[in-house]
């Protein structure tokens, strides 16, 4: 639902505009903090808020929850481009809450994929700000919520300042007309991601939470939060200006075919029978190419099309080094002297209790993710190979149960993962890195399929549970490669079985092809209009 807004009354100055013009020093600061980033200018934006979806204001002072509450701006503020003028918000008050909804889309990128901005200002060495949590989503109804840290340990004045470097996953952290970014790959392991509930290429809505100053609200490991407290004003709590998307969702391969073909539509209206005879030819290449773009517009590799019984595997024997999952190619290497493999296999084994090397074919949760039937085992070496340069979004990843109990408890060949004082700081680690045409690297990703590195042992784990990795930071890749780090080392190399369980692997294709014979399309109009 999108607020209707009345014409607004004339603007009222903000308290921060009211400052600023007291303040006559804007050095900026030496701030001393762990968390530094730059900020987004608003032209770096390539979309913005186009409908205000609810708002809930707080009261001016959180102490007298059914005073008044925060009553500056109106909705239409923060809708489209930030103005850069200071008294341009809509105040949220104590607590307050705004859910904003963008047609544009957000779509997870390399770095920073939205902005959001506020009008604090640097006075003389800090920052006069007011801070809010950030939270997205993709139906307006489940909302996953960036972590926070916070440590700056003293309480905020009202009037005083606070160094956004003792910050870090609020926005409000840097001065207008700079936006805070938020990296939706930060959220790759919240619950409503790994379950599809918010899908990360797919965020229609932002929700920007005023963070209460004095200390009641708290950061992702339970350190009070503060910042300027109290506000007792119209204009408290975070005062939002608006929302800007760096990375939008890629034009699709139908967007650039329909953008030829209306081009050519356009052209044939009033034009000669031969060009309505050209059109006619060329339409069912375009409802072809149409068809294709729909089909091929993202893919799931889920094994699920192998055709595996229950209980069975296929481990590479009779096949031509490696087999295909919709569209994507698995290495796999078989050696029939043995019935042994290298790269991938494919399973739908349930057993995840009988330890060792016999049950090499079985993931740890005993299911594919989702609880699915089929899923893939890579041991040792072995590459993914893409049809095509494509990003990869993501994949759902676990042990295997050969490696998980190991690790647990032991065996002949490696060690009990964290000694038998459970103080030894081990560790097995994934590393995905992605390449390209040339086999140059994009970039790696890692996963931590065991930790016990923790000081606090109660923190040591193993990855039991399918985990979906953002794998879309790699960019456009042909290929992905695996390579493991672990702590047990012998003389042979890694003591740690070198395997992993993956599922649901998702790709989406360059989209250059769809929309280069959509451009072509409408190159052919634009020549016709010579003749």
């Amino acid at each position: 639902m999108s607020l209707r807004v009345a014409e607004s009354p004339p603007r009222r100055l903000s308290l921060f505009s009211m400052a600023l013009a007291l303040c006559s020093l804007t050095t900026l600061p030496a701030l001393a903090g762990p968390f530094s980033d730059p900020g987004h200018d608003p032209d770096a934006m390539v979309a913005w808020v186009t409908a205000v979806d609810s708002v809930l204001r707080g009261p001016v002072d959180i102490a007298d929850p059914g005073g008044a509450l925060a009553s500056h701006g109106l909705p239409e503020n923060v809708v489209g481009p930030s103005s850069g003028v200071s008294s341009d918000t809509l105040s949220l008050g104590d607590g307050g809450s705004i859910t904003l909804y963008l047609e544009s889309g957000i779509s997870n990128g390399p770095a920073d994929d939205f902005a959001v901005f506020e009008n604090a200002f640097f006075e003389v060495f800090e920052l006069f700000a007011e801070l809010a949590f950030v939270e997205v989503g993709s139906n307006g109804v489940d909302f996953a919520r960036f972590e926070v840290d916070a440590l700056n340990p003293i309480p905020v004045d009202s009037y005083a300042t606070l160094d956004p470097t003792d910050y870090a996953g609020l926005a409000g952290r840097h001065p207008a007309p700079l936006g805070t970014g938020f990296d939706l790959g930060d959220l790759a392991f919240d619950p409503l991601v790994q379950t599809g509930a918010v899908d990360l290429m797919d965020i229609r809505y932002v929700r920007v939470i005023d963070v209460i100053g004095d200390g009641s609200t708290a950061d992702a490991v339970g350190r009070a939060i503060y910042d300027p407290y109290p506000t007792p004003f119209s204009v408290g709590g975070f005062d939002l200006q608006a929302v800007g998307v760096l990375h939008g969702p890629e034009p699709s391969r139908q967007t650039g075919l329909l953008a030829g073909l209306l081009a050519l539509l356009g052209l044939a209206s009033g034009r000669s029978k031969r060009w309505t005879t050209r059109l006619a030819a060329t339409a069912p290449v375009v409802v072809a190419g149409l068809a294709f773009a729909g089909s091929v517009s993202a893919a799931t590799a889920s094994f699920e099309d192998l055709g595996l019984g229950a209980e069975s595997y296929q481990n590479g024997a009779g096949l031509a080094g490696g087999f295909t999952s919709d569209g994507v190619f698995f290495e796999n290497d078989h050696f029939p002297s043995y019935d042994g493999f290298s790269g991938f296999a494919a399973s739908t084994i349930t057993d995840n209790t009988t330890p060792g090397f016999g049950n090499q074919f079985s993931a740890i949760p005993g299911a594919g993710a989702g609880g699915s039937a089929t899923y893939g085992i890579y041991y040792d070496s072995g590459r993914i190979v893409l049809p095509s340069v494509q990003t990869v979004l993501g994949a759902h990843f676990t042990n295997t149960t050969y490696a998980a109990l190991s690790m647990r408890d032991g065996d002949a060949f490696a060690k009990r993962f964290g000694g038998t004082s459970r103080d030894d700081p081990d560790f097995f680690r994934l590393l995905i890195e992605g390449l390209d045409d040339d086999d140059g690297s994009t970039g790696i990703v890692e996963l931590m399929l065991a930790d016990y590195r923790f000081a606090d042992n109660a923190l040591d784990y193993i990855l039991y549970d399918w985990t979906y990795l953002d794998l879309s930071g790699l960019g456009q890749v042909r290929s992905l490669a695996f390579r493991f780090e672990s702590s047990d080392v012998g003389a042979f190399g890694l003591n740690t079985p070198t395997y992993f369980a993956i599922d649901d692997l998702r790709t989406i294709p360059e989209p250059g092809t769809a929309l280069l014979m959509g451009l072509g399309l409408t190159g052919l109009a634009f020549a016709g209009r010579r003749h």
